[in-house]
């Protein structure tokens, strides 16, 4: 009795005839004569780093055992030269050299097997170079957004051609995300120490070009990021042969270029143009809307002279705050020595909120805002006593004694029942409680200190 050791390191299952072998991985015992396998140990199957795979080499021509397209299998190396010679009598000699030596037996084949063999790889080619462009992977060409539309032949005389050509290009790009964060600031109530939101962002670029024939053409670019509307391009073009009257139309973004200095052109228009040709006679006529204009600034000694107008109805609102009615008053009289300020006062200290709309929660605060606060001269609420005049302090009025020593006045739940219980305030006149404020930046806002307003 013949014994036979396997070492097989992969499971599998083999029918031959009617002997049935089942092989494991491990130590296996076979037995001639004997329909089934025994063994005393199971392995299980192990994976390992090195390919399992072993492509089998090509000992023939490549005209009787073709290559393996694969891409798994390497192509033959490109020192690898292919040649093939044909006598007198149409007969061809294959051969594969290595550096000038026969890296494999020569082949020879007849014309009609050669023809054939040269047949079908031409078509083979063929058809995978079209496959290859249809899945857009192809330099050349790829499978169009919007095919080639063919019209009615009646079109053609008008616009030389029976055919629409859309052709699309350009990119569109969405950023979308979201920012939350927890600031765990004890100054700040718990609601609004979680806050977030969404950013969105998006940026279109395109460019639309389509054709009627030969004749007309329609030509669209946009960009949101353009500063200026009329750098989105926008134009119908209408193309006439040599031999037609009507040479060109254009609907759209047209220009006026004229070659002489006594009549200067103009860019940045809208409109319509027309071209047309009466034997010699050329005529160019343009009825259209300047988008754009030309200035010519004069600078004498460095100082602009032109006059300009300004409307009291186009004063910039909510731009320009004082600081107190103490500023107010006396602003004209500052001003009345200039280029000097007589104002003699200088503010060192300010701080400035706003109303929190953009979800920063570093200085974030609660405060109060009080009408007659600091204003010595001017008090809205007739229960502020004790005015003092001059400019704008705590001391002016009795206002901030009154609040600092008043019980309870720091606690947000409580300060509007005091204030209208206590002072007889208003609120929303008197005072106004701003529960999600935040402090500006020194880049964020300007100060004239001797004016003593804000911008």
């Amino acid at each position: 009795m013949n014994k036979y050791q396997f070492n097989i390191r992969a499971i599998a299952s083999i029918c031959l005839c009617t002997c049935t072998f089942f092989l494991y991985g491990g130590d296996l015992l076979m037995q001639e004569g004997d329909s089934t396998i025994k063994s005393d140990t199971l392995v299980p199957y192990e994976s390992t780093n090195f390919p399992s795979y072993s492509p089998n080499y090509r000992y023939g021509d490549v005209y009787s055992q073709p290559p393996s397209k694969s891409p798994i299998n390497l192509t033959d190396p490109t020192s690898l030269d292919l040649q093939v010679d044909f006598d007198s009598s149409i007969n061809f000699t294959a051969t594969e050299q290595l550096d000038g030596i026969d890296f494999r037996p020569p082949v020879n084949l007849s014309f009609s097997e050669y023809d054939a063999s040269h047949t079908q790889k031409l078509i083979t080619d063929y058809w995978r170079e079209q496959a290859i462009g249809l899945e857009g992977e192809s330099a050349i060409g790829g499978r169009r957004l919007i095919p080639k539309l063919y019209i009615s032949p009646v079109f053609d005389r008008i616009f030389g051609g029976s055919y629409v050509d859309i052709t699309p290009t350009g990119f569109v790009n969405l950023d979308f995300g979201g920012l939350f964060q927890y600031n765990d600031n004890p100054q700040i109530p718990e609601r609004q120490r979680k806050n977030g939101g969404f950013n969105f962002n998006m940026q279109i670029s395109s460019n639309v070009v389509g054709k009627i024939g030969d004749k007309l053409a329609v030509t669209f670019n946009f960009d949101n990021n353009n500063s200026f509307d009329f750098q989105n391009d926008m134009k119908v073009e209408y193309t006439g042969y040599e031999e037609e009257i009507i040479k060109k139309i254009e609907l759209g973004n047209v220009s006026m270029p004229i070659s002489n200095s006594l009549i200067s052109g103009a860019q940045s228009l809208f409109g319509v143009k027309t071209q047309l040709q009466f034997g010699k006679l050329y005529v160019t006529a343009i009825a259209s809307r300047q988008q754009g204009r030309n200035e010519v600034i004069t600078l004498e000694d460095g100082v602009d002279e032109r006059q300009f107008e300004l409307q009291a109805s186009n004063y910039d609102e909510n731009r320009h705050f004082f600081l107190s009615h103490f500023f107010r008053e006396n602003y004209e009289n500052w001003l009345g020595r200039l280029p000097q300020l007589i104002s003699g006062i200088n503010v060192t200290r300010v701080e400035v909120y706003v109303l929190n709309r953009n979800n920063n929660t570093a200085t974030t605060r609660n405060f109060v805002s009080l009408m007659d606060l600091g204003e010595g001269s001017v008090v809205h609420n007739p229960s502020v006593g004790s005015q003092r005049g001059g400019a704008s302090r705590n001391g002016a009025n009795d206002l901030y004694q009154n609040l600092i020593s008043l019980s309870g006045a720091r606690s947000p739940n409580l300060i509007n029942e005091l204030l209208e219980s206590n002072f007889g305030m208003t609120e929303s006149t008197d005072f106004v409680k701003v529960t999600t404020a935040r402090k500006l930046d020194l880049t964020e806002y300007n100060i004239n200190k001797e004016l003593g307003y804000v911008s």
